[in-house]
């Protein structure tokens, strides 16, 4: 998929993702609606079978349309059920991925919260971890939620992932951006 595609399948998932932020009415939960998503969207993605099904274009969409409501019917919200039968409609079924990850986006948006993927070269302390939680969260002003990967590749250091943004503090980044200007 070309960058072109890309931006365009981003700005649909969020248009999705912004509608169903707006059919959630006041007496539902946000954050419900978005732990149902994620769970439907996790569902799909393991199972290669409802996978298939759920892209086959020799499949109609009403059969498609019947495989939701008989798997989520019973614990799924009727908003999204109605939602997942609309992106069928639509044939953007194999957005739902792209979609669930806009909107948690803008959840977090609304609760002024920033999710931060932090990679470390090894193992750190719930104490160490903490630090830097609340070190983050007063430079940026932001509630924060944290990921954590480790990497022995990256020798030492930290690097940090926000949304599209890396701020690669490791060693092994150092070292390269030395060797790169030694070269020169």
């Amino acid at each position: 998929m070309n960058k072109a595609e890309e931006n365009e399948n981003k700005l649909v998932s969020e248009r999705y993702a912004q509608a169903l932020l707006e059919l959630v009415s006041d007496n539902l939960s946000k954050e419900d609606i978005l732990k149902e998503l994620l769970d439907i969207t996790e569902s799909v993605k393991c199972s290669g079978d409802l996978n298939k099904v759920m892209t086959s274009p020799v499949i109609s969409n009403d059969e498609k349309k019947n495989v939701i409501s008989k798997l989520f019917e019973n614990t799924t919200n009727k908003v999204i059920l109605n939602f997942l039968k609309l992106l069928i409609d639509k044939n953007r079924f194999s957005m739902l991925e792209s979609i669930t990850k806009e909107y948690k986006n803008e959840i977090n948006r609304l609760n002024n919260l920033l999710s931060i993927n932090v990679t470390s070269a090894i193992d750190l302390t719930e104490n160490e971890k903490s630090a830097i939680k609340d070190k983050l969260s007063n430079i940026l002003n932001k509630n924060i939620e944290l990921e954590w990967a480790t990497n022995p590749d990256i020798i030492a250091g930290l690097v940090f992932e926000v949304g599209d943004n890396i701020i690669d503090n490791s060693l092994r980044h150092k070292l390269q951006d030395l060797s790169r200007n030694i070269i020169k």
